[in-house]
């Protein structure tokens, strides 16, 4: 198991944290590895029932520069396959967490560039210290990018501005972010870590199969036509409907109470 990232799993709620502060939480191959080894145990324990939100933080002051360049450059003979077994291992990774059936939040301050954005745009709320920075920084080393911003990015931003953070390696402070909708909220960066993890656990005390259907609901709208969008959101209301948390919901609010859900 990697030593560049950890996993803890306690009360509902899922911690991932990138632990590698002295390289900025550049992702190596080891890096790229271990997160697709802690996605394997987080897809686990979410089936198991154990999970019901995650958390993806980053040790140090910057959430991840991205892919680790100094790594690339001494792998220039065979660059190609080098970039392939990493990619390959993360877009993996970034698949499987995309697919999660409970909420995920991510904690980001400092640099958050590269394929790192991947962990980033995955996430169903985006907190930001306000030192963010957001940087794509592919042209500026001759590669396409990974990560899914070219997926991403036209669907949260449109696509002029998803060419302009793209080719023309535009980078965004976060108030910018904020207002272009890449980020959820910003918060001072001395208070992230609280404010996210708070977050988070309110999540864990949320109506888990209904937040898994709408993520499945958003995530496939744009596949759909309106007809069939409008099919799939009657199969997933009576689905719910069909849960106890459906049932509490609608009873606590009959009776002007708090819902008291269990995530079934």
């Amino acid at each position: 198991m990697s030593d560049r990232t950890v996993l803890e799993i306690a009360d509902g709620l899922a911690r991932l944290r990138l632990t590698r502060p002295d390289r900025r939480n550049a992702i190596d191959m080891a890096m790229a590895g271990g997160i697709a080894e802690r996605m394997d145990q987080l897809v686990a324990a979410t089936d198991g029932g154990d999970v019901r939100a995650v958390l993806i933080e980053a040790e140090g002051p910057a959430f991840t520069v991205g892919g680790d360049v100094d790594h690339l450059a001494g792998q220039l003979d065979r660059l190609s396959a080098e970039l392939d077994d990493m990619i390959t291992r993360f877009h993996g990774a970034l698949a499987r967490l995309a697919e999660l059936p409970v909420p995920v939040v991510t904690a980001a301050r400092g640099a958050v560039a590269g394929g790192g954005l991947g962990l980033f745009w995955c996430a169903d709320l985006a907190i930001a210290g306000d030192d963010l920075r957001i940087a794509t920084g592919f042209a500026r080393l001759a590669l396409s990018g990974d990560g899914g911003s070219s997926w991403h990015l036209p669907r949260l931003v449109g696509l002029r501005r998803a060419q302009e953070l793209l080719l023309g390696g535009r980078v965004l402070d976060a108030a910018e972010a904020l207002d272009w909708g890449l980020v959820t909220r910003v918060v001072p960066a001395d208070e992230l870590a609280t404010h996210a993890l708070a977050v988070a656990r309110e999540l864990v005390e949320g109506p888990t199969y209904a937040f898994g259907r709408m993520k499945r609901l958003l995530r496939e709208s744009g596949g759909n036509t309106y007809r069939e969008q409008l099919e799939a959101e009657r199969a997933a209301i009576v689905d719910c409907g069909a849960t106890s948390d459906g049932r509490e919901g609608l009873a606590a609010f009959a009776e002007r109470r708090s819902p008291r859900f269990t995530g079934r």
